[in-house]
């Protein structure tokens, strides 16, 4: 990765977020593009769940919420060296998303509280076992709570657009809708509740697609910064300059 691309230096970990943050904000209409074609299959996945049993489409698409971070963050890689891919190399490459613990970041990584920042070591960095462990250790010295921080914080978003957009969704129903609460049998199967399951899943889905972006590059900022700290990334592009200038005969010291 090329540092200078970002001007990466050493940050507190509110500017490494905002750093990140800066970094989606960029790619922000092509990452929207990314998460809504990632989603349809977790739609699609959520339909069927909610043909079974109307509450589990919500759980479907919260749980599968970690497999739309991957195609973001390998957008997001590729532009941070310089590579403006199109969507058509992206799915080209989407065999490269599902390397990297994404069967265990459904299951037992699940709930991890620094999801976006450690999947780069996942992700990009092609580490397995305990080279993989002992890289995510090293990692996450000092910046653990940041991590952490981000993804409550994620959540806190999450709640409060999915809310909105739920919100809103009600707004938009006919008032006839709403009488259908006092009718007996609202609650059972094929009644109002089912519609207002489907609904509450399909605002999570709309909220997804607005907040991973953020939540991901954030997450990839924090990462970037670990690294700079760890191997003095704002050093190398200084020591280039300076080569450069030595050797510039206009700029050359009498």
């Amino acid at each position: 990765m090329d540092a200078e691309l970002v001007k990466l230096r050493p940050r507190p970990g509110a500017e490494a977020i905002d750093l990140g943050l800066q970094l989606a904000r960029a790619s922000w209409p092509r990452l929207v593009v990314v998460a809504l074609l990632a989603q349809l299959p977790t739609l699609l996945l959520a339909a069927l769940a909610f043909a079974w049993q109307p509450p589990l489409a919500l759980l479907v698409v919260w749980w599968l919420k970690p497999s739309l971070d991957r195609p973001l963050l390998h957008l997001l890689g590729r532009e941070l060296i310089g590579e403006r891919i199109g969507l058509a190399r992206l799915l080209r490459e989407r065999q490269q998303w599902w390397t990297g613990l994404h069967l265990a970041s459904l299951t037992v990584y699940r709930l991890h509280p620094s999801r976006s920042f450690v999947l780069p070591v996942w992700l990009l960095e092609g580490l397995s076992g305990d080279s993989r462990r002992r890289r995510t250790r090293a990692l996450g010295h000092g910046s653990g709570s940041s991590g952490a921080g981000l993804g409550f914080m994620s959540s806190l978003f999450e709640l409060v657009i999915m809310a909105g957009l739920f919100a809103l969704f009600g707004w938009l129903l006919p008032a006839s809708v709403w009488e259908g609460l006092n009718a007996p049998g609202w609650i059972g199967p094929g009644g109002l509740a089912d519609e207002l399951w489907a609904a509450l899943a399909l605002a999570y889905a709309v909220t997804i697609i607005l907040v991973e972006p953020f939540y991901v590059g954030a997450g990839f900022g924090l990462y970037l910064n670990q690294r700079c700290r760890l191997e003095c990334w704002d050093l190398e592009p200084a020591l280039r300059r300076l080569a450069d200038r030595a050797t510039s005969p206009s700029e050359a010291v009498p």
